[in-house]
C-alpha cells in the first residue's frame, strides 16, 4: 500500500537533532543564526523564530494593536486554530466564502463581509496554492485593512518575483513534523516594521526555553513516522489498521493525530508560552539549502498526478497554479461525495489516504455568532476534501498507480 505520508527528514536527520538535544550542542547564536537566514530566504527585514503557527498569530495581533471588537476576516475553510486565536486576541473572526475551484479567499468574498469594524484579512495559501494576491492587495489598500498572511503550508512558494508571505504587514510559518520543512515544532513570523519585530522579540524573551521531554517527544515521534512510512512497515503494521476503518468513518491513524476543535483560553495558552532552543534552529538550519529543490520535487510530483487523474476522466481535482502564483502541493486535495466510503474503497486498491484537519470553522464559532453570512462553498467543500499520497519520494509508477486507484474507486 502507497502511505499517505513520508516524514520531510530521514530517520538519520531525527537521530541528529536527538542527539544535538541530548548534547545540549548550540547555543543562541544558532537561533540568529537561522533567523537570518531565514529572512534572506523570504527577501524581508525581520524574521522571529516562534514556538508555534499559534503564537506567531498572536503575537502578530497584539503589536498591531486593534481596538477590542476589531473584526479580521479569515476562510471559512481553514483550520480551527486560527479563528481560535482570533478570539482570545479580542478580536472577531468574520468568515468569507471561498472560491469553489480553488478553496481559497477571493477580493469578491472578502468584500461581501466587510464593515466598518474590519481591521485586516488573513489570506491561506491553503494546500500550497498561492491566494490571488494582487486582487486581495488592491482591495486592502482601497479599504485601508492590514494583511496576514497564512503560510504555514506554503514555505518556499511564490507569488511572481516573490515569496509568499512577503506582500502583507506580516505572515507566520509552521514547522511541524508533517510539514514540507520542519523544526519538530516551532515557527516563524516575519514582518517589515522594525519595532513591530521588536515588540514582539521582547514577548518572547519572557518565555522559558522548550523543555527537552516535549521536543524529545516530537523527535521520537518523527522517527516513528519515519519507520512507518517504509513500504515493507507500512504494509505489515498500519495498512491492515487503517483498512479495518470501515466506510463511514475516520481510521484509527487519522483520530490519533487529529485535534478537536477548541478554543485557547487562559488555562490553555501557558502551554504554548516557550522558546525554541538551538537543536530547532541546527534542523532548521540543514533543510534550508534544500527547500526549494524538494518543493520542485513536490510541484512536479503534483503536475504528474493531476495529469494522469485528468487523463483518467477523474473529477473534483485541485485547481493548478494561476499565472504569476505558485502550488508547492503541501497536499494533493481532491473532492468526493461520501468521502469515508471512497477512502474504503481506494484503500482496496492499495493507496491509503485521509480526510485532512481543514474544516469549516463556522461550525464552532460561539453559540449565536456564526462569524458573518453563510459560506455555501466552504460548507460543501469541508465534507468532501480527501488527501492523496503526494510527497517527493513518490515514484512515476506510484503516481500512475494512485491515478488507477482513483479511478477504480470511483467506479466500485
Amino acid at each position: 500500500m502507497i502511505p499517505r505520508f513520508s516524514p520531510t527528514v530521514s530517520f538519520a536527520g531525527t537521530l541528529r537533532f536527538l542527539l544535538d538535544m541530548a548534547l545540549a550542542r548550540g547555543d543562541s547564536n544558532d537561533i540568529s543564526r537561522f533567523e537570518r537566514a531565514f529572512a534572506q530566504f523570504q527577501g524581508c527585514e525581520h524574521a522571529l523564530f516562534v514556538p508555534s503557527g499559534r503564537m506567531a498569530l498572536l503575537l502578530i495581533l497584539r503589536h498591531l494593536g486593534y481596538p477590542p471588537g476589531s473584526e479580521v476576516v479569515v476562510p471559512a475553510f481553514t483550520h480551527f486554530s486560527i479563528p481560535s486565536v482570533i478570539r482570545y486576541a479580542g478580536l472577531v473572526p468574520v468568515f468569507a466564502d471561498l472560491d469553489p475551484g480553488t478553496y481559497e479567499l477571493t477580493p469578491e468574498t472578502v468584500r461581501a463581509v466587510l464593515t466598518g469594524r474590519t481591521r485586516a484579512m488573513i489570506p491561506t495559501h491553503l494546500f500550497g496554492r498561492t491566494c490571488p494576491m494582487p486582487g486581495l492587495l488592491a482591495l486592502a489598500g482601497e479599504r485601508k485593512l492590514d494583511v496576514i498572511e497564512d503560510c504555514a503550508q506554503a514555505f518556499g512558494a511564490r507569488v511572481g518575483e516573490r515569496r509568499a508571505g512577503q506582500a502583507g504587514q506580516a505572515a507566520y510559518f509552521t514547522f511541524g513534523i508533517t510539514k514540507n520543512f520542519t523544526t519538530y515544532s516551532g515557527g516563524m513570523v516575519t514582518c517589515a516594521d522594525p519595532g513591530m519585530a521588536e515588540a514582539m522579540r521582547e514577548s518572547l524573551r519572557a518565555f522559558q526555553p522548550a523543555s527537552r521531554s516535549r521536543l524529545f517527544k516530537e523527535g521520537i515521534v518523527a522517527s516513528a513516522m519515519a519507520a512507518a512510512a517504509w513500504r515493507p512497515a507500512f504494509s505489515m503494521a498500519l495498512a491492515p489498521v487503517v483498512r479495518a476503518a470501515g466506510p463511514d468513518r475516520a481510521d484509527l491513524v487519522h483520530r490519533l493525530f487529529d485535534e478537536p476543535p477548541r478554543d485557547l483560553s487562559e488555562a490553555s495558552v501557558p502551554a504554548l508560552q516557550w522558546r525554541p532552543v538551538p537543536a530547532q534552529a541546527r534542523a532548521g538550519m540543514r533543510q534550508l539549502g534544500a527547500l526549494d529543490a524538494r518543493n520542485e520535487l513536490r510541484r512536479s510530483a503534483g503536475c504528474a498526478l493531476l495529469d494522469a487523474l485528468g487523463r483518467r476522466g477523474c473529477a473534483g481535482l485541485p485547481t493548478a497554479a494561476e499565472p504569476g502564483g505558485d502550488h508547492v502541493f503541501m497536499s494533493f486535495a481532491i473532492r468526493r461525495e461520501k468521502r469515508y466510503s471512497f477512502i474504503h474503497r481506494l484503500r482496496r486498491f492499495g493507496v491509503d489516504t485521509s480526510p485532512g484537519y481543514v474544516t469549516n470553522c463556522r461550525h464552532f464559532a460561539p453559540a449565536g455568532d456564526k462569524g458573518g453570512p453563510e459560506c455555501p462553498v466552504a460548507e460543501s467543500v469541508a465534507d468532501r476534501i480527501v488527501h492523496l499520497p503526494l510527497y517527493p519520494g513518490l515514484s512515476r509508477a506510484d503516481i500512475q498507480r494512485i491515478a488507477e486507484g482513483v479511478a477504480r474507486a470511483d467506479c466500485a
